[in-house]
Formats: C-alpha cells, sequence, structure tokens
C-alpha cells in the first residue's frame, strides 16, 4: 500500500481545482455529527462519487444493521427547510438548513418523527396527493443537533435498507460527507483496480494496430503495485479508462474512488477529483463515462481524460485534455494512482511502446473481377465512421458517396479477415457505402451541433434539439418505419431531452390509449406523448428504438385487507405502468402509501383512532388512461379458531409428547 497526503497532491491543482481544495480545507470539522448511532463504529454501503445509473452518487449511504427503523437524528442545529415524498429517488426525504449556510439531507426514510409528521400527513391529505413536496418556513420545525427527526427505511429508489446523508453547501453543490472526519467510519484499505481500457481517440490513432477499444486486467504484484501482463502497443492520441473501487474497513461493498492521477513519462497529465460537483446537472456524467460499454455490457469505465462537451469541473488535464500522446516508436511509461477519501492509494504501472499504422498496398488499377464480401458493417466512435468489410477477396478502396458525390477511400489495415476503413465525419457524411459486390446505406441525416437550437424534418417525422439536449456533435442517423422509428441508437448519451414528432402510416384505432415506447433489450419502455391531429408528439432522454404501441388492458389490483384498521392491495400494469391511485371510504379520499418495488398500497390515516367504515372505492390508472376500478364492503377479518388434529392423523410434524394424566408427584 502506498500512502500520500491528499493534500500535497492537491496542492499541485491551480484555477477551479485551488478553489475545490480550499473549499475542503475549509470543511468545518466537529460542525455535524453523525446521523446513524453517532459516537459507535459503522460502515457505508456507497459515497460521493459513486457510478451509478445517469448519476454520480451524491452523498454516502449509512448501513442500518440490514433493517428499518433505526433512529435517525440532525446532524446539526438548523430547521427542516423541506420535506418530500415520492415514489422513486430518494422516496421519504428531509432536508435541514443550517446556520452555516449548509444543508445537510436524509434520504430513503420509513417515517418522520413527530410534529412534521403529522404536518405531512395533513397536506396529503388536503392535497389528496401521495408524492408532494413540502417547503416549511425557517420558524415552522427548527432542529437541534441529535434530535430525533425521523426513522431509517427503504423507500423510493433503495435497493435495501439504509440511510443516503448529504452535505450541500450553499450553491447546492454536493460536498464530501468523509472530509468532515467523522470518526464512526474506518478505512485503511486502498482502492483497487479491476480493468482498463485503452481507446484510440482519432482516425490516426491505433492500439495494438487497430483502431479498436482495447481492455486490460491489472494484476496486483507482490510489492504492492499493479501491472497488466499484456504488452501494449499504441500510435496518436490515445484515452485512458478505468473500472476501479474503494474497499473499506468492515464491509464487502465496492465504492468509488476519490481521486485518481496520470502521469506519462513522469509529468502530470491528468487528474480527477471528487471533493464536491454541481448538483444542477446530473446527467453529465453520462459523458464523463464510456456509455456505449455501460449500455451494452453494464460495465461502467470513467474516462481519465476531459471529453468534448463537459462542463463538470472535476478534472484537471494538460493541453491535451489528458489524452495520451504517443507520437514515436519509444517506451512509454504510465502512471495510475488512485486515493480514497482516507489518503489510502494504489498505483497501476504501464509501458506503452510507439507503433505507427502500417500503410496497406492498394492496386493502383482496378481489377476486372469485382471484389466479393461477405458483409459489410460499420460504427461511428467519435468523430471516426469505422466500416469493417468482413471475407473481402481481394483488397480495394470503398466507394464512399456522399449527396451523389463519389469519394475513394483506400483501406487503413486488415486483421483477423476484416478489412478496416476509417472515414473522418467531420469532413465527409456518407449516404450509402460500397466495397466490392455489397452496397450499405448509412441513414445519415445530418450533423447536429451542441449549444444551438436544430431542428431536423424527415419524411414523417420531426426531430427538435434544445441547445442543452446533446453533449457533442451528432451525426444523426434515422431509420422511419410505418409505426415508429429509429433515432441513432442507445449508445449515444443525451444531456437533455429531444422533441419527436411522429406521423404514423396508418392512425391507430384507439389513440387515447396509444402512446410511444422506447425499446430496451427486450422490453417496451413508456416513453408517452400527446397526440395533434394525426401527429404524435413526444419528449425522450434516450435515443435508440422508438415504436407506437396501444395499451387497452387495465392495471392489477388485488385487495389483501379492508379492515376498520387498515386497507391495502396489490397493483401493477404490465404494459405503460402505474399512473395514479387513489382510495376512497364512503366518498371521502384516503391517503395510500407505495412501494412500487413491491406494488404495494397501504393505508394511512388522518385520525388514528377513528375506524375505516363502509364501502371502499379503489381507483388505479395506468399511464395509458386506462382506469381498474375495485369496490369492497370493509369488514374485520374472520379469524377462525385453530383446529386440533385427530390422533392418527399423517403430520410432517412430530407429534408433541403426552403428558400422563395420572396423579402428580409431590415435591418433598
Amino acid at each position: 500500500m502506498i500512502k500520500k497526503h491528499l493534500f500535497f497532491f492537491c496542492c499541485f491543482f491551480t484555477g477551479a481545482f485551488q478553489m475545490a481544495v480550499a473549499q475542503r480545507e475549509s470543511f468545518p470539522k466537529g460542525y455535524f455529527q453523525f446521523p446513524i448511532f453517532p459516537g459507535q463504529k459503522n460502515t457505508l454501503a456507497g459515497v460521493l462519487g459513486d457510478l451509478r445509473t445517469n448519476h454520480f452518487h451524491a452523498g454516502i449511504d449509512i448501513r442500518t444493521q440490514q433493517r428499518e427503523g433505526l433512529q435517525v437524528l440532525a446532524a446539526a442545529d438548523g430547521y427542516i427547510s423541506r420535506i418530500k415524498v415520492q415514489t422513486t429517488g430518494y422516496g421519504n426525504v428531509l432536508f435541514i438548513k443550517h446556520p452555516n449556510g449548509m444543508t445537510t439531507v436524509y434520504g430513503h426514510l420509513l417515517t418522520f418523527a413527530e410534529p412534521m409528521g403529522s404536518y405531512l400527513r395533513q397536506k396529503q391529505y388536503e392535497r389528496q396527493s401521495f408524492e408532494i413536496e413540502l417547503n416549511p418556513s425557517p420558524e415552522q420545525f427548527p432542529v437541534t443537533k441529535g434530535q430525533l427527526i425521523a426513522l431509517s427505511g427503504n423507500t423510493g429508489g433503495s435497493a435495501g435498507p439504509h440511510l443516503h446523508f448529504e452535505i450541500r453547501d450553499s450553491k447546492d453543490n454536493y460536498l464530501n460527507p468523509l472530509f468532515f472526519d467523522f470518526s464512526e467510519i474506518d478505512d485503511k484499505i486502498p482502492p483497487y483496480f479491476t480493468s482498463m481500457a485503452i481507446r484510440p481517440m482519432s482516425g490516426k490513432s491505433r492500439v495494438n494496430g487497430e483502431f479498436e477499444r482495447v481492455t486490460f486486467r491489472p494484476v496486483r504484484q507482490k510489492e504492492g503495485y499493479y501491472t497488466v501482463s499484456q504488452p501494449i502497443k499504441a500510435w496518436g492520441e490515445i484515452g485512458l479508462e478505468l473500472i476501479a473501487f474503494d474497499a473499506m474497513n468492515g464491509v464487502n461493498f465496492r465504492n468509488g474512488v476519490n481521486c485518481v492521477e496520470i502521469k506519462l513519462d513522469g509529468q502530470e497529465v491528468f487528474a480527477y477529483n471528487m471533493t464536491s460537483f454541481p448538483g444542477w446537472s446530473t446527467r453529465d456524467y453520462n459523458n464523463l463515462i464510456d456509455y456505449a460499454t455501460e449500455q451494452r455490457t453494464g460495465a461502467r469505465y470513467l474516462k481519465c481524460y476531459n471529453p468534448d462537451g463537459n462542463q463538470y469541473n472535476v478534472h484537471r488535464t494538460d493541453g491535451y485534455r489528458g489524452k495520451l500522446q504517443i507520437r514515436d516508436t519509444l517506451m512509454h511509461d504510465v502512471e495510475v494512482t488512485l486515493f480514497d477519501s482516507y489518503e489510502n492509494s494504489s498505483v497501476l504501472r504501464l509501458r506503452i511502446k510507439g507503433e505507427p499504422p502500417q500503410e496497406l498496398p492498394v492496386p493502383a488499377e482496378e481489377s476486372e473481377t469485382v471484389p466479393t464480401v461477405a458483409y459489410l458493417k460499420t460504427e461511428a466512435v467519435e468523430n471516426v465512421l469505422k466500416i469493417s468489410a468482413f471475407g473481402l477477396s481481394q483488397l480495394t478502396e470503398a466507394d464512399i458517396y456522399v449527396n451523389n458525390k463519389l469519394l475513394k477511400l483506400p483501406p487503413s489495415y486488415q486483421i483477423s479477415g476484416e478489412t478496416v476503413y476509417l472515414l473522418d465525419l467531420r469532413e465527409s457524411l456518407p449516404d450509402s457505402i460500397q466495397i466490392g459486390n455489397k452496397l450499405l446505406k448509412t441513414e445519415f441525416k445530418g450533423r447536429i451541433k451542441p449549444n444551438i437550437l436544430e431542428t431536423y424534418k424527415g419524411d414523417r417525422y420531426t426531430l427538435r434539439f434544445g441547445n442543452q439536449s446533446i453533449f457533442d456533435t451528432l451525426y444523426l442517423a434515422v431509420q422511419s418505419r410505418p409505426n415508429g422509428l429509429t433515432i441513432n441508437d442507445e449508445t449515444i448519451p443525451l444531456r437533455d431531452a429531444v422533441g419527436v414528432n411522429f406521423r404514423p402510416d396508418v392512425m391507430p384505432l384507439n389513440p387515447e390509449k396509444t402512446h410511444a415506447y422506447r425499446f430496451d433489450g427486450e422490453r417496451m419502455r413508456f416513453v408517452g406523448g400527446k397526440w395533434q391531429g394525426e401527429i404524435l408528439d413526444f419528449t425522450t432522454r434516450e435515443l435508440g428504438n422508438f415504436a407506437i404501441a396501444t395499451d387497452e388492458t387495465p392495471p392489477s389490483v388485488k385487495l389483501i385487507q379492508s379492515s376498520k384498521k387498515s386497507i391495502s392491495a396489490r397493483i401493477s400494469d404490465g404494459m405503460s405502468g402505474i399512473g395514479s391511485f387513489n382510495a376512497f371510504v364512503n366518498g371521502e379520499w384516503v391517503l395510500m402509501n407505495y412501494d412500487y418495488k413491491r406494488n404495494y398500497i397501504w393505508s394511512d390515516k388522518l385520525v388514528d383512532t377513528l375506524d375505516f367504515e363502509g364501502e371502499l372505492r379503489l381507483e388505479v390508472t395506468d399511464r395509458a388512461g386506462n382506469i381498474a376500478i375495485l369496490q369492497a364492503e370493509i369488514k374485520e377479518p374472520v379469524v377462525k379458531p385453530a383446529t386440533r388434529k385427530k390422533h392418527g392423523t399423517a403430520s410432517r410434524r412430530k407429534s408433541a409428547p403426552v403428558r400422563s394424566k395420572g396423579p402428580k408427584r409431590k415435591r418433598h
């Protein structure tokens, strides 16, 4: 294990990073207390900056003994500034504003302490809504340090019981809670590497002779540092990506790393620091990971370079934005250092040999025989279109057609029966490609630039891009079908929504129940939309394959209990998903809590001492507008008395010993 003080490491930062370091050093030590069992050792299931779906994790996940109902205490004096109940996300969540300008956040709560609980329930009944957001005045709910504010739970998007805890500054930036010196957490274990990838960043770049992303498995040596066993040869501008985790004492969870530093031949070229990050656009995270690999495999690689379109200020790089420059035939040393929040560190050492690409000879004159190709495949990577011809019988140039003009493209390299051509999409956006006897249509429509409003109109569709919709130039490719369309594919991330107008060939018989859906593997996910005549208008935050589908099946409602004390049911929907639910007893609205993970709703009375009496009516509506109604009389459950089995009846249980009915033995 290599130890290094993060303060000295971070002091090399300049500009915005000096501000980050100054902010970290100014974090008040001892101001906040730990919100779960303060003073007792605890462990974490997540830290600031963990790579999650569509976002960096914004705080720490405090373990709660794998159960709900632990006391959650206010971390410092302040007042309840926000109370929110939502089906997903943080579930039941409290915000406390503190005199120092900071805010602490407590998520996935089971219940709120009084008087907040009664206040919340009253407002839910007034608005007749389970989901709600309230902003009490500073005088309404003052709290003191250590005061009971809630019980821990598993609500919202939580995958298991825990407390999500955040500390935010006055500008709503997420701060690393572990920099506030909570003694309850121990960490003497260094972070570790699990996978590394190197990718070419331009059409002139190569990794091991190919324009291909290559993964490597770091191996820990007995001396403590990591290496990779495979040889690495590269040329041009290349990018490094990592999967790495931090371990902690007493727990097997894999947490994120706090800092990454990369040196090329002894010179720092990249540094990543997760002291804090802004809360204004969490989806920018998708541009900082290898989003395409995450969509295809689920593996989340952190880009160790500053990608185009990034607005997060969590990097310090050289003049090449952290991309490694290998432009000679020498051996180059690369050192990657990981740091966690407790100054534990690990090092990965690589050697990269510079190897220029080999040019392929192309016949000066075309052969009279047309070369044959088994099949063609294309893939757009950054600004390069990789064209692969498999089983090419004779080396030849590719015919690239751009607006009815012909461009000849020589092959770049051959490997294992694959001939590869590399086209710079910034210069040419092809309509079709012909190699030998195979012709491939590309479906490219145009270039969509970031940071401006753009609209593209097709034959039966219109796409509207806002000035924040995309991170970088999008080489728009669209395939229109009678009942849907494909917009590029799901491996390209969006920063914000794209508007879509689509006119199907044939109007659906029931347009009110017909909406847009996006294919996610074999599943169809509801997107929505509204009809404007014969055109469906919808917005999406993902690209991919869309179809119009009709959902005329109402949700499923299964009553579990309808007694004077409690009402509960299971609700589910097989297509568009649950949109809303309401319960009424004798026409009076009743609050029903909802756990979507269990498809479960249950009653929460406004006045606990009043019994439910009369007729129950449950109304559940899906997002397509189908309504399921269940009506029942409220009655007490009938408890059947236990019956004793007759002697000699077969049973899997062992018979209880029979006590003799003779006279009791006297004690002497």
